[in-house]
């Protein structure tokens, strides 16, 4: 099948079989935008981000291709940094995500390591900071020594802090970045990591999980084709006029007006058939540092293969893409 795209953003098409003679189509595409006194602009087309068609990696972490149709919800990636209000050092400071339904928090601590006090261990006092990576590197996980074997923390094995024992732990780092609801009090504490960024092990919802074992993959099997953290994924009928970043930037929160939730058409022709399909919001990756948002879309329709027969899909815009993400609250979800 023949992509035409007349969107002037980047747009890629991928087709599969779902039987013998049907298929499914997949468009994607995404718009670069820069935020500009709380509007959205599209940026010129050569600083767009392409269509990734294969993992690509950004910042150390890696992004999945974005044809595919089995991931579910908006995923929301935050690449940026935990920077202290006004350019003044502190030792702990809060750093949140929110949009829409979601709501995420993470505790940031200045470096401490643990110290031995009358034979326990304590955690030392955090040294102030200005600026703190969000890395997976910063939060609880590691590896950790029993007797002759290491072991992997199975959620955030780059995480640091996981220890087995008093003699392992003593001078050793704790993690940056914690969840306000379970800070780490005493060594042996094993919180739920403050991932930013997805991790290498099993990170799923918690919430969801059930006490019959045959059901235990299910919140991981609903989860493994997001490229987010189950906390930074929104469903669209859930999402809201915008997304706010608290501690991110030295003056202040950072908003971004959420673009609409439905993207450019996707007009089918197959042989002497006709169709329109809406592509739907897939993902938002922010880059808070330089206050970019990059929207991407999916549009999904299934046709049947015959032979000698045309096969074209258009994506165009039915209204005007650089002015829709600029209006109000109201009309960007239409």
């Amino acid at each position: 099948m023949e992509l035409i795209n007349s969107t002037g953003f980047p747009a890629d098409f991928l087709s599969g079989s779902m039987g013998d003679s049907e298929m499914l189509g997949i468009v994607a595409c995404k718009i670069t935008y820069s935020l500009d006194r709380e509007i959205l602009i599209p940026v010129d087309p050569e600083q767009s981000w392409p269509i990734f068609d294969k993992p690509f990696v950004f910042k150390e972490i890696s992004l999945a291709p974005e044809l595919d149709y089995r991931k579910k919800g908006i995923d929301i990636i935050v690449f940026g940094k935990a920077v202290a209000l006004n350019c003044e050092p502190v030792k702990r400071m809060r750093v949140a995500v929110e949009c829409g339904n979601v709501s995420y928090k993470i505790e940031v601590f200045g470096d401490r390591i643990w110290r031995m006090s009358n034979g326990e261990l304590v955690a030392s006092e955090p040294i102030p900071f200005l600026e703190m990576d969000l890395s997976n590197n910063r939060v609880y996980g590691g590896t950790a020594m029993w007797e002759d074997s290491e072991l992997t923390h199975s959620v955030n094995p780059d995480g640091r802090g996981f220890y087995m024992s008093k003699t392992q732990a003593e001078g050793q780092p704790l993690p940056n970045l914690e969840r306000p609801d379970s800070l780490i009090l005493k060594l042996g504490d094993q919180p739920r990591p403050a991932c930013m960024f997805k991790p290498k092990g099993m990170y799923f919802n918690e919430e969801k999980i059930s006490e019959d074992p045959q059901e235990l993959m299910v919140p991981l099997i609903e989860t493994v084709f997001n490229q987010t953290v189950p906390e930074l994924v929104v469903n669209s009928e859930d999402i809201g006029p915008d997304v706010r970043l608290s501690g991110f930037c030295a003056t202040g929160d950072i908003i971004f007006p959420t673009p609409p939730s439905t993207g450019p058409k996707a007009i089918v022709t197959v042989g002497s058939l006709h169709s329109r399909f809406p592509s739907t919001l897939s993902s938002l990756i922010i880059l808070a540092d330089e206050q970019v948002l990059i929207a991407g879309y999916l549009c999904l329709f299934r046709y049947l293969f015959r032979a000698r027969e045309t096969r074209r899909v258009k994506l165009e815009w039915l209204d005007d893409p650089i002015v829709r993400p600029l209006t109000g609250p109201g009309d960007r979800h239409g």
